[in-house]
């Protein structure tokens, strides 16, 4: 069976329902045609050169980002910036792009239950704006932030007494440092999220809850494997025959 570009946003569409995405978010099929061909697709957290080469060097048609591009209009498509030259890159390669961002982080095995899972959370609950709520045995807040370093990698920043007792967690994927109130006002104790700003984490913590900053990208990572992982047993009820990659580069390489 012929299986497109096309087929494969339906697809997506089950896992990351276009109608979670914010208002202001750019999901969805980005460049490329709807109706190429694809047998290979590889998953990246967000759309760099590297990512590009490493999609040519697998036979990759369509990659799947989390982070969008052209969030800005555009009135020209030339190389003298860095997403002008990203984008043609993209163009030549003839591979085809979608994105699946706001409303994958809200989605039922999204990022924020990856997320939760990756730090063991039980009992997990959904909150607003996609935040998940979850239980872990009492622990001090410095035994937490080490859990969460030895998982997703050194915590960039912690905000809290270190000896408080931790039995309520929420976490948000990300740049959710605007949104700890949601997880105060829900009973956590400390809130994980990928950024914070000082002043925001001083506030928190002067409002009784713990917090830490644990990196943008480390704290979206877990779900590009459950992505994988979704959209390939997606695909392999549909009996096509697809191949879903997770992109080995990390965001922070050089173009």
């Amino acid at each position: 069976m012929r299986v497109t570009v096309g087929d494969i946003a339906k697809v997506l569409e089950t896992l990351a329902p276009r109608e979670l995405a914010e208002e202001w978010d750019n999901p969805g099929l980005l460049a490329g045609s709807a109706g190429r061909e694809v047998q290979r697709i590889l998953l990246a957290l967000d759309l760099r050169p590297h990512v590009i080469d490493e999609a040519a060097s697998l036979g990759a048609e369509l990659i799947v980002t989390h982070h969008p591009i052209l969030f800005r209009g555009r009135k020209n498509l030339v190389e003298d910036d860095a997403e002008g030259a990203l984008l043609c890159k993209l163009v030549r390669s003839e591979c085809a792009l979608i994105a699946v961002h706001t409303n994958f982080d809200s989605a039922e095995r999204g990022v924020n239950d990856a997320l939760a899972e990756k730090l063991g959370l039980r009992e997990i609950q959904s909150l607003e704006s996609g935040m998940r709520l979850g239980s872990v045995n009492p622990t001090q807040f410095r035994e937490l932030r080490a859990t969460v370093g030895q998982r997703l990698g050194d915590v960039v920043r912690a905000y809290g007494d270190p000896a408080r007792e931790i039995r309520r967690v929420a976490v948000l994927g990300g740049a959710g440092g605007g949104y700890w109130r949601i997880a105060r006002e829900a009973g956590a104790d400390a809130y994980v999220t990928g950024e914070i700003a000082y002043h925001l984490g001083l506030e928190a913590m002067d409002e009784g809850l713990c917090v830490m900053e644990a990196g943008h990208a480390a704290t979206e990572r877990p779900a590009i494997g459950l992505l994988k992982d979704g959209l390939q047993n997606a695909l392999d009820a549909l009996q096509w025959n697809i191949i879903v990659m997770e992109s080995s580069q990390e965001p922070f390489v050089g173009a």
